[in-house]
């Protein structure tokens, strides 16, 4: 059976979100553009902001939101600013301090910390900056247009799908792939087979980063005992998992096994399950602001 991926760059990103994902591109493009010498290399997932050798910052995409990696001492930026010390991953070293884009607070906390990075790299201002609209850059797309530009790209996939008629989706793999086991009741004779979708969950932290992550389900009843833990993966996490198909598939997270450390949102307020219907197999990317139990 085939499964179908879609990978999207940044500029696809951009282009299909709009609103305040573009706003934040255009707000941080316009004080980028204000300094002599700055050098802005795109490639498919990312903007590399540059002065030669002087690292500045890198700029991607996750969810609805930017994301900026900062050549900043995460170690000398005030914990107020809502950043996270990614110095332990290799792929950020020359970029230990990231922001996620969240709110407005954040944006002008990316632009204070922007600046810092343009003057570390020693990018003197101009007088007279040259204004560059994004939205005329990135003009309205749909998602069919932007796979025939190349911004999206289609990667298909192929696996054995053979399960049995009866089942338990109890089993948890070193590759964090929840694997479909055969159910030791035995099989009603012209039972249905029931067609599974294929899940993909990413997360991020806002934050303070943790080591560990749990989903809970409704598929499991919310059961601690099947709590499933996600694979950390240089800032963020990662699970695979099947499911059934048209199934209704509520979840959330938790930085322990338990429920004492369950995500919470924007203002440490407590939020609604996440929801999504399962009519085909699906991508989804999360971001976690905040915790029970910090």
């Amino acid at each position: 059976m085939e499964k179908i991926i879609y990978s999207k760059s940044l500029k696809a990103k951009i282009t299909l979100e709009r609103n305040f994902m573009m706003e934040s591109y255009q707000t941080l493009m316009d004080v980028i553009n204000t300094r002599e010498n700055v050098q802005l290399v795109s490639s498919f997932y990312k903007d590399r902001v540059t002065n030669g050798k002087n690292k500045v910052a890198l700029i991607k995409g996750f969810k609805k939101n930017l994301v900026v990696y900062f050549a900043l001492n995460p170690e000398k930026i005030n914990e107020k600013y809502g950043i996270t010390d990614v110095s332990d991953t290799k792929s950020y070293a020359k970029y230990p301090t990231k922001l996620i884009i969240v709110t407005k607070k954040d944006l002008k906390n990316a632009i204070r910390l922007m600046e810092r990075a343009l003057d570390k790299a020693s990018l003197t201002e101009i007088t007279e900056a040259e204004y560059i609209d994004y939205n005329e850059l990135y003009p309205v797309k749909t998602f069919e247009e932007l796979v025939e530009m190349g911004l999206i790209k289609k990667h298909v996939r192929y696996y054995d799908d053979n399960i049995d008629n009866n089942y338990d989706v109890t089993e948890f793999k070193p590759n964090h792939v929840v694997e479909v086991k055969p159910n030791p009741v035995k099989a009603v004779e012209n039972q249905p087979v029931i067609e599974m979708v294929n899940v993909r969950l990413k997360v991020m932290i806002k934050g303070k980063m943790t080591d560990k992550l749990f989903l809970f389900t409704n598929f499991y009843n919310w059961s601690e005992k099947h709590a499933l833990e996600l694979e950390k993966k240089e800032d963020y996490f990662v699970i695979n998992a099947k499911f059934p198909k048209n199934y209704n598939l509520e979840f959330k997270i938790s930085f322990t096994n338990d429920w004492s450390g369950v995500e919470k949102g924007i203002f440490k307020e407590e939020i609604k399950n996440h929801s999504y219907y399962l009519d085909k197999d699906l991508e989804i990317e999360d971001i976690i602001y905040n915790w029970r139990d910090k």
